[in-house]
């Protein structure tokens, strides 16, 4: 699948700020259409149990209120928008366009941000989100954090996690975490495009997979990707920390990997190591349900 459409969900904050500078790397790499998007929310959904409960004139001024607030919000974050793809000479379009060059579009949709962004993420070729800000105890219990599963486990679609200050650069190094695993399998095929754009190619994984290694350096060969293979020596949770280590030691600015399950017994790619990366990676990371 090549990469062509990047959904970026942008709320306004720094973080939704350093994904959209992310976003536009990757897009300059695979010469892709960043579709930025806000999600606007609705009075019933920002105060649930309170709204049902008001007189209808109350609601009547709720809603005004909430329309207000929300309007001006979204007018500043599309400013703000628009002046960030000015400065990197990115052309506003809604339309798809036959040029190799990066454009970008503004889409407002009203709702949950949950609910919305698994349904629109379903139609484009990858999201880029920043990393969550939380403790690896915390990730899954922050609002982001909520919001991140729900699209991982609810879109079908490849995620770019954005960590924290990252500096956009050229993207031409991936190390890929490989398992045997479904999740694993169906983010090297949703990547394979973009491995075969690489530089270098580096795939981690464990002993005790080395018959499937083997067969997998076999199958990338096929695909014109010339891999090597480093084994992880570590095992559980630390797993995570030698996945990073090793990145930056063979220099990967990308970092592919299989994302958890709703079975928290099976959640994880070796161990904690999917907890670990949405807790601690400092390579933009690509995780795939």
């Amino acid at each position: 699948m090549a990469i062509k459409t990047i959904l970026v969900p942008l709320d306004g904050s720094d973080a939704s700020k350093e994904a959209l500078e992310s976003a536009f790397a990757i897009a300059e790499r695979f010469s892709a259409h960043i579709d930025a998007i806000h999600v606007l929310p609705r009075p019933a959904d920002i105060a649930p149990f309170m709204f049902d409960r008001l007189s209808a004139k109350m609601k009547t001024t709720f809603e005004t209120e909430v329309a207000e607030d929300s309007r001006e919000n979204a007018d500043a974050i599309r400013t703000e928008f628009e002046e960030s793809c000015a400065r990197h000479d990115v052309r506003l379009t809604q339309l798809p366009s036959s040029e190799s060059c990066v454009t970008a579009g503004w889409r407002e949709a009203f709702g949950h941000a949950s609910e919305v962004l698994v349904h629109q993420a379903r139609l484009a070729d990858a999201v880029a989100v920043a990393r969550p800000r939380a403790s690896r105890s915390r990730v899954r219990l922050s609002p982001a954090g909520d919001t991140l599963q729900a699209v991982m486990l609810g879109s079908g679609r490849p995620i770019f996690f954005v960590p924290p200050k990252w500096e956009s650069r050229l993207i031409e190094r991936a190390a890929f975490g490989w398992n045997d695993s479904l999740e694993a399998a169906r983010a090297l095929a949703m990547m394979m495009p973009c491995l075969r754009l690489m530089k270098t190619v580096t795939v981690l994984t464990s002993a005790k997979r080395e018959a499937s290694a083997a067969a997998l350096l076999e199958y990338l060969t096929w695909h014109g990707i010339d891999a090597k293979i480093h084994w992880l020596q570590k095992h559980g949770a630390s797993v995570g920390r030698e996945i990073l280590e090793v990145g930056l030691q063979v220099g990967a600015e990308l970092l592919v990997v299989g994302g958890f399950s709703h079975a928290r017994a099976r959640e994880m790619l070796f161990g904690g190591v999917t907890r670990y990366l949405l807790a601690d990676a400092n390579i933009m990371t690509v995780m795939v349900h």
